[in-house]
Formats: structure tokens, sequence, C-alpha cells
């Protein structure tokens, strides 16, 4: 019996429980595009990170906005009270295979031989995975973004990630490597605008130029604050529960606390940014939003990261509360029906 994730520490501590101080990594203001681009680069990795400054925007569209859909309602205002870091590009093939050759682990499309979607109408296709998404006429790199990985697989990138950094003293205090919120992701897309870019042929990779085929991270345009494929080219994870949006000013929103909370609209994780074969004008949108089951790797699905804080706990926390709806990344099913680390026959 060879434990599927061997050689990887389930960091359930990393994302429930340290509630640190933040560290300052910049005076809260409003970001402008016009600010300049500060990066820094995780060794080994080789993955560059772009600083996000903390500042306000309004979340999602009013009510009539063209194109909008309900669920990117009612629009609100959004503090972001801490600086982050996200990855200026999604993770790519050789960067997640730097993560697997030092950790031997196993993604969910792999375990069991599970393998990936390719259309939202058919069952998953066995044998198919990060190392071969199964993307007709589609040559694979090691600079494409990686796909195929599930919303666990991503956490437990990261949670490896963030043992590793801080293991190395190159973690900052209060901060740790995560998923990006929704808050932050969307955030970031419209760097300080109110509304999308208007000729996304020069930012994204999509139904009308991608010919069908994903393209390798950072070949268009980056937005103003040096982060690429925002939009198009691989639907990208978010920390976030699908949920509804409140209707009142809110600082750091992390989205629903559990997948059966009020809120909820859907019991599954989100995923931001559309895809290569995206066609839907609303797609391209940095305000449209959409689910995925956990573990529905599929060829469209990738992931980008952030260096980011804990937010303090919510009011009438509880310690250890928490541990039940969102147990340790890479245990199934999106973190909804975790039983223990799976194994391999």
């Amino acid at each position: 019996m060879k434990p599927r994730h061997s050689n990887v520490r389930i960091l359930l501590s990393a994302f429930l429980l340290p509630w640190f101080a933040p560290a300052n990594l910049g005076a809260a203001e409003t970001a402008a595009p016009s600010a300049p681009i500060e990066t820094m680069t995780i060794p080994g990795i080789n993955l560059s990170m772009v600083r996000v400054k903390a500042g306000s925007f309004i979340m999602g569209h009013p009510e009539g906005y063209p194109g909008s859909s309900s669920d990117e309602r009612p629009a609100h205002k959004v503090n972001i009270t801490k600086d982050f870091w996200l990855g200026a590009t999604m993770l790519t093939v050789g960067q997640f295979r730097y993560f697997v050759d030092l950790t031997k682990y196993e993604t969910d499309a792999e375990f069991r031989q599970q393998g990936l979607y390719n259309s939202n109408s058919e069952p998953p296709q066995r044998g198919l995975s990060w190392r071969n998404p199964g993307i007709p006429n589609y040559t694979q790199t090691e600079n494409h973004p990686v796909y195929g990985i599930s919303w666990d697989d991503a956490m437990q990138f990261c949670a490896w990630l963030t043992e590793r950094e801080k293991a190395a003293g190159r973690l900052p205090e209060g901060y740790l490597y995560r998923l990006p919120s929704e808050a932050q992701w969307e955030y970031a897309a419209r760097y300080g605008t109110t509304d999308d870019i208007s000729d996304p042929l020069d930012y994204a990779w999509y139904g009308a130029n991608s010919g069908g085929v994903p393209h390798p991270v950072g070949t268009k345009k980056p937005n103003p604050w040096g982060l690429y494929d925002m939009r198009g080219n691989g639907w990208s994870w978010v920390f976030d529960w699908y949920g509804r949006y409140p209707d009142h000013e809110v600082s750091d929103p992390q989205g629903p606390l559990y997948p059966n909370s009020p809120e909820i609209i859907r019991p599954f994780h989100e995923r931001r940014g559309s895809g290569w074969n995206a066609n839907d004008p609303h797609n391209l949108m940095t305000t449209n939003r959409w689910s995925t089951w956990g573990v529905a790797q599929a060829n469209w699905l990738t992931f980008r990261i952030a260096l980011t804080t804990v937010p303090p706990p919510p009011s009438g926390y509880k310690p250890g509360a928490l541990s039940a709806p969102l147990p340790a990344p890479g245990q199934g099913k999106g973190g909804a029906n975790a039983k223990g680390t799976k194994k391999k026959a």
C-alpha cells in the first residue's frame, strides 16, 4: 500500500489555524495601474510573483450591466487591507513537474487513473493527466499552463511550498502560499478599474485567437500590474466556495465558511479567468464566476498562487471550528468529504 501523497505533509494547520499578525508589506492605499511593478522570484520553481498593493474596488457588476449575470450582483465595495503577491503567470508544466519530482505527488487524475474531463457532458477519460491533458492538436511544453489540476492538487502544492519556504526562512511573518481569494483575484484582474479591458485579443488567448489550443504563459500582454493571462488560456482555481455576494461593504472577504453555509450558491469551489476555448464574451469578463467540484479535474483547469496573509478569524470563531468543513487539501471532493489519506492499492 503506497501512500498517494508520499513525502508531502498535509499542512492542515497552515490553512486553518495560524491566525498570525500580518506582516507590513506596504502601506494601505488604493492601487493605481501606473504604480511601479515590484516582483520577486521563488527559488527552485523559478516563479515570478507580482506585488499587488492594498486598496479598494467595486466587486461585481450593478443591476443592468450589459452581459453580466445574476451571480455577479450586487456590486459591492471590497477593501483589500494588506498587500499580497500573486503569480505573474499561472503555474507551468515545468514548475509543477519540479514539485512532483521532489515529492512523488500523484494528482487526483493520476490516482487510480481517474483521468480528466475534456467535456462538460462526458465522463473523465482514463489515462489523461497533467502530463497528457488530451487536448486535440496540442503539443505541450514546459512553459504551458499545467492543466488537469484539481482544487485539492493546487492546495497540496501551496502547502508544500509554504512548508519549504518557511523552513528556508523566506516566508514573511503571517504569510503563507495558497490559492488567492476570489476578491483578491478580481481585484488583481481589474487593476484598479471599474471595467474590463476593451480589447481581449491583446491580453487573452480564447476561442477567437487560440486556434483551439492553449498557449505558453506570458505570450500576451500583461495587465498594468504585470499579470499575464488573467483572462483566457485556462480557468484558475480560487480559494472560495461559490457563494452569494453581500449587499454591503466588506474587507478581505473569503467567501462562505462552509459548503453548507446559507450564502452558498453551489457547494463547490470557484474558478476564475476563462479558458483557451471560450467563445462567450461573458466568459472574458473579469467579473465572471463559475464553480466546479474540487476533484473535477479537467483539461481547462489550472491555478495561480498567492503569497497572502491569513485573515483574522470571523466573529464568534472557536479554535478547531473550521477543521471539519475544510479538511486538509488533497483528500478529495474539494475538501468536502475527506475521511483520511487516500492510498493506492
